[in-house]
């Protein structure tokens, strides 16, 4: 039997039309959609940035995956409603605040779950596994795995290694082992930073967090720091030497993040380093430099 949460009616009269579209997307949670961009890593890093008949393909694995990780994000917000609610920011969540009710926010994500892999197995077949891969391991999380810690962190990195093996399949290029690795490692960095933000800010949001204390998590983000720099180091020695001009750009962003984790408990909200002026103008300095290596130098 659903929770009762699931039957939980607001004061307010449920939303309808523009409101209620409102409501949804904001559920979906957009302003997270940025971590799909990892699926344009393939395309850059495989000298075809400027091949325009491959941005079709990757931008459409870019949407699906907005619209499947966006009812993913819903089914767990549906499933976390009750701990939502106890949180100082997830409670403001429609769901958990009462402004969208857990029926129709679930039939909502069902309803794009499938027409999504749907509408992936007739234009890319490939991709729909992925696709089908992902939603698996992140049903499997919201429900299960999340209660764990540390492969609770592991399943969060798997979800951007799909999503960067997602959009170089769809193109059918091959991209360095190496950088798959940044991406699993960055994902731990991310991840770890978060944790730090929470066990400071909301220690009981999540139930794994009663495995972590923040000597442990600071441990595992100065580790997982110094992976990620070493795997992009030799990415840049192993593969195109060139891309040893970007190392200073790498290594001041990496630890711009962790600065901001420890002086202004950023780690909850990564997306927040796109608001902070240094790291955006480091941001722009290595994609411009990696540009113009990878398709000017090498040329």
């Amino acid at each position: 039997m659903p929770p009762m949460s699931f039957y939980y009616i607001s004061a307010k009269a449920p939303p309808t039309g523009d409101a209620l579209l409102k409501e949804l997307m904001q559920s979906m949670r957009p302003f997270q959609w940025y971590k799909n961009m990892v699926i344009f890593i393939g395309i850059t890093f495989s000298y075809n940035l400027f091949n325009w008949e491959m941005w079709p393909r990757v931008i459409f694995a870019f949407i699906m995956f907005c619209l499947i990780s966006g009812s993913i994000y819903i089914i767990n917000d549906i499933k976390d409603v009750d701990r939502d609610r106890l949180h100082p920011k997830k409670r403001f969540r429609p769901i958990a605040f009462g402004t969208l009710s857990s029926r129709t926010a679930l039939l909502v994500s069902i309803l794009l779950l499938s027409i999504s892999l749907l509408i992936s197995f007739f234009v890319n077949r490939p991709l729909c596994y992925i696709e089908l891969l992902y939603v698996f391991i992140n049903l499997l999380y919201t429900f299960y795995l999340k209660y764990f810690a540390l492969i609770d962190v592991i399943v969060v990195a798997v979800g951007f290694v799909l999503r960067a093996v997602a959009g170089s399949l769809v193109i059918n290029v091959y991209i360095s082992p190496w950088l798959i690795l940044c991406v699993f490692l960055m994902s731990f960095v991310l991840a770890f930073g978060k944790r730090q933000n929470e066990l400071l800010t909301a220690s009981s949001s999540r139930d794994c967090l009663s495995q972590y204390t923040e000597k442990m998590v600071e441990g595992l983000l100065n580790i997982s720091v110094s992976m990620l720099l070493m795997a992009y180091a030799l990415y840049s020695f192993y593969v195109d030497t060139n891309m040893m001009i970007t190392l200073p750009f790498a290594f001041y962003g990496v630890f711009r993040f962790v600065q901001l984790v420890y002086l202004k408990n950023f780690g909850g909200e990564a997306e927040l380093i796109l608001k902070d002026s240094a790291s955006l103008a480091n941001l722009v300095l290595w994609t411009v430099s990696a540009i113009v290596v990878l398709y000017e130098v090498r040329a």
